[in-house]
């Protein structure tokens, strides 16, 4: 298994540097470390970690707005650290939240924990996004194919089986996929009744 990447967003450099000896530790390659929100950002952008370790109180751009927006772009997993006395302005129980929070302190099997979830979480998030993506460009995909299907019955008078068929064909004899033969042949039908 390849090891997970991480990027720390802390102002504190001791406990920056605490975290990424605990994380080297465990088996995470740490990738980058940052003392305020903007620079972590770009940092996760052009590094693209596996998941971002963010502290709240972070300057320029607070942890949680950097949450945020790492979370709309699906940039990568992450996880916010809450200051004890902080703790009821992040965290409220019951409450639901799509941000994992750790409050400070933490030992570390909390935190290895904590970090295992929020990447399986996005990973699983990001595959269910691949899987939609997936399944509308079918949905896309079939509706070409049955309307260049209607055109082909329609101005050949033939079946909806043999009009299939003739789209198959093509899509083989010209080596492509059937969604550009159904839409060559809506176009051409479009173009024609011009």
């Amino acid at each position: 298994m390849d090891q997970i990447r991480i990027v720390i967003a802390e102002r504190d450099q001791s406990f920056r540097k605490n975290l990424r000896e605990m994380l080297t530790m465990a088996g995470y390659q740490v990738i980058g470390e940052a003392e305020d929100g903007i620079t972590a950002l770009k940092m996760v952008r052009s590094l693209q970690p596996d998941i971002v370790l963010a502290a709240a109180n972070l300057p320029a751009l607070n942890g949680l707005e950097l949450t945020r927006i790492i979370e709309e772009s699906r940039l990568a997993a992450f996880v916010l650290m809450v200051d004890y006395g902080d703790k009821d302005r992040f965290y409220k129980p019951g409450e639901r939240t799509s941000i994992p929070i750790i409050i400070k302190p933490f030992d570390d099997v909390y935190l290895y924990s904590i970090l295992q979830y929020s990447y399986a979480a996005f990973c699983k998030m990001a595959d269910l996004e691949s899987d939609i993506r997936r399944l509308k460009e079918d949905l896309e995909t079939r509706k070409l194919i049955e309307k260049a299907k209607g055109v082909l019955m329609k101005a050949r008078g033939i079946s909806e089986e043999e009009a299939f068929k003739k789209i198959q064909h093509q899509s083989m004899n010209k080596r492509t996929t059937m969604k550009k033969i159904a839409e060559a042949i809506i176009t051409a039908h479009e173009v024609s009744n011009i």
